[in-house]
């Protein structure tokens, strides 16, 4: 079990964490650059000294302010794999994977076998591939046995196959050893891949934390939704479920007094053309810009003041009114919070 809860002062904001990772559980921290993600990676592995708090391992106390005890980074047992592999230019892969503690050359041959480089055991560093060093350097790590593994960004720059292979190794070996492991990224497909929980961080405070499906589906507040992908917020006027369509309530029958004061996150992935008012909330505008994306197209939508990001199977038709029904969207009150799932029914929105 991985258990820290301190803070850490950078020049311009303080970096506050709380976490706890039980054994085979994986965390990604998702924000971001410059919100502190490394800066929290780094007090875990004992190479920044945190303001306030305390680091425990397996029982084991790493860090303790109150105690002022400091466990020195060699010691910890705590793996650190970051974007640059970091392999040493003399020594061959063999040497390489075998630095952090001596293997057994079964041990050595297996994990090179899995980790596909078995043929480059003899191989100087200056040989690899971007990808072959990543695999290297991460078959140093597993061979180390540490207690913990930390991941600072490390397949950033790899291609989109390579990066979604090595992680579902991580993610299988992780889950073999038994150990906590902690992902950093500002890569959301990455962390979604990767993590049993995501944990989202914003100038140096955790926003929210969940399985990976809840925090992008119900963000809880305007900023989380912005970090993880919405497009858009329309403001909507709400009605009461038992009103008319264009009966408006007043400002006492919505939770926290936000009747004609909620806004709907717009996610581009949970659009769809058409009205299907039983599916979400349904909007009218006009298509001023459409592109490939994919298999299909993304589409801007301005309705009313605000545009909107669509994702749709087909290129839409330019100018005109156009209509989209956004799936199930997250609604947020005046202060940016997010409201109950159904805090009022909101009337059609029409450019």
């Amino acid at each position: 079990m991985l258990d820290a809860d301190f803070e850490v002062d950078r020049r311009d904001f303080t970096v506050r964490a709380a976490v706890c990772v039980p054994p085979g559980e994986r965390l990604a921290l998702f924000g971001p650059s410059g919100a502190g993600k490394t800066t929290l990676l780094e007090a875990i592995a004992g190479l920044v000294t945190p303001r306030r708090g305390r680091i425990v391992l397996g029982g084991r106390v790493l860090t303790s302010t109150e105690l002022r005890q400091a466990v020195p980074p060699w010691q910890r047992r705590v793996g650190l794999l970051r974007q640059n592999p970091g392999l040493f230019p003399h020594l061959s892969v063999r040497a390489n994977l075998s630095y952090g503690r001596p293997a057994t050359e079964p041990e050595l041959t297996e994990l090179a076998e899995l980790l596909g480089v078995g043929d480059l055991l003899t191989v100087m560093p200056a040989r690899l591939s971007g990808g072959q060093a990543h695999r290297v350097a991460l078959g140093r790590l597993l061979l180390a046995h540490c207690d913990a593994l930390l991941l600072d960004e490390p397949f950033t720059g790899l291609d989109a196959s390579l990066r979604r292979a090595l992680t579902n190794l991580v993610v299988s070996l992780v889950v073999a050893r038994d150990v906590p492991a902690v992902l950093v990224t500002h890569e959301l497909a990455d962390a979604q891949a990767f993590a049993d929980r995501l944990a989202i961080l914003d100038r140096g405070q955790m926003l929210q934390v969940g399985p990976p499906g809840e925090v992008v589906l119900r963000p809880a507040s305007q900023r989380v939704a912005e970090l993880v992908g919405y497009l858009g917020f329309v403001p909507v006027q709400c009605v009461s479920p038992g009103a008319g369509p264009t009966g408006p309530v007043s400002g006492d029958t919505v939770p926290g007094d936000t009747a004609g004061a909620v806004t709907a996150g717009i996610h581009p992935e949970r659009t769809l053309a058409g009205a299907h008012p039983g599916r979400g909330l349904v909007l009218t505008g006009a298509v001023t810009a459409s592109r490939p994306a994919g298999a299909g197209w993304e589409a801007d939508v301005r309705v009313a003041e605000t545009v909107i990001t669509c994702r749709l199977p087909d290129q839409p038709p330019a100018g005109g009114e156009f209509v989209v029904t956004v799936l199930d969207p997250p609604y947020f009150g005046p202060d940016g919070a997010a409201l109950p799932a159904e805090p009022c029914r909101p009337e059609q929105v029409r450019q």
